[in-house]
């Protein structure tokens, strides 16, 4: 069986580039007066908070969920064929370059409300779970209309040392550029290197109305994740008079506990085919978390920000995944660990600089 991937690398590779673009072209064509921005200063304090508004990419197993009795082994419905809704959530980030531009930092990201869901019918009542002996044994036959819901939420911390290196604001005399900008306030990179924590928690249900029946036979699987990271990462920032341009890559190679439960309903006995079942497992993951911002700076403290975001989590347990429609009823014990999550989408936010 092979693994969905999340997304094209030239799908990744446009997302990325074109708000680059844009900004670029900004940069070129600023020219606001400085108003009472005091210009050339390198902040040591920051807070930031951004509003995140982001899309799942669902990457479980290619497989057939829902077939025809008529045609069984084509898929009327498949794992990966839900499209989440936007899930909404929340970034925040503290940190101080300290004395000698050797400091710290800590944040939390979560993102809430991811939902997919797909549904599908037919007039014949053919529809069922994939394997017909597994349908028949649990009463997922039979049916008129069949459904599938996924649904997700993502939670982070992280705590990072940071090497902080000024570029010393305007100078004419400069080899980069941007420096030799007369409205160029001044930028700076900052080096990354910590732990991060990041838990994945996602459900699936399949429900099939047996017939008739206005109560659904059900299979629903829950999925944990938690991923244990040693994490590195690079952030750049740009200030030209009212705007400043921002972006970071963080990765962090990951161990990971993963863990599934799931159990099975039929509408149509009261003796379960399968009693509830559950598994752990530990294993290797992956963490990556990019963004590119604009900020409006309001005044020498305060910011607007908007930005894109790319972050992807590898290595985990989704709950489609963990579906067995194997006819043994000692299964679902097994457990899938390979699974990813890619998510791409807004930020919009204030920050602090002081």
């Amino acid at each position: 069986m092979m693994i969905k991937p999340p997304l094209s690398l030239s799908r990744i590779t446009s997302a990325v580039a074109f708000p680059a673009m844009i900004m670029a072209w900004a940069v070129a064509g600023l020219h606001l007066p400085a108003a009472d921005l005091q210009g050339c200063r390198d902040e040591r304090s920051y807070a930031v908070f951004d509003a995140l508004f982001l899309q799942r990419n669902n990457a479980s197993i290619s497989r057939p969920v829902v077939v025809s009795s008529t045609a069984p082994s084509a898929a009327v419905l498949g794992a990966a064929d839900p499209v989440s809704t936007i899930g909404t959530g929340a970034r925040a980030t503290y940190g101080s370059y300290g004395e000698e531009d050797l400091g710290w930092e800590v944040g939390y990201l979560g993102v809430y409300g991811m939902h997919a869901a797909r549904a599908v019918s037919d007039p014949a009542g053919t529809l069922q779970a994939a394997d017909p002996v597994f349908a028949q044994q649990t009463g997922l036959i039979d049916g008129f209309g069949a459904w599938m819901t996924n649904d997700s939420q993502i939670n982070s911390l992280e705590a990072n040392f940071v090497m902080h290196e000024y570029d010393g604001g305007f100078n004419r005399r400069s080899g980069r550029p941007w420096q030799r900008v007369d409205w160029y306030d001044g930028g700076h990179i900052d080096w990354l290197a910590g732990f991060r924590w990041a838990n994945l928690y996602d459900t699936a249900t399949l429900a099939i109305p047996p017939g008739a029946s206005t109560t659904p036979s059900t299979y629903a699987a829950q999925a944990t994740s938690n991923l244990f990271a040693a994490q590195l990462g690079t952030r750049g920032r740009l200030a030209f008079e009212r705007w400043a341009f921002e972006g970071w890559m963080k990765i962090g190679i990951a161990g990971t506990a993963l863990s599934q439960s799931q159990s099975l309903v039929d509408a149509l006995s009261q003796t379960p085919f399968r009693r509830p079942t559950s598994s752990d497992t530990a294993g290797m993951g992956m963490i990556a978390d990019m963004n590119l911002s604009a900020i409006y700076r309001l005044d020498d403290v305060w910011g607007l920000r908007v930005g894109y975001n790319l972050i992807w989590l590898t290595g985990v347990a989704l709950a489609a995944d963990q579906w067995d429609f194997s006819p043994n009823p000692a299964g679902g014990t097994a457990l899938q660990g390979t699974g990813s999550v890619f998510l791409n989408g807004a930020n919009l936010g204030l920050e602090a600089r002081w």
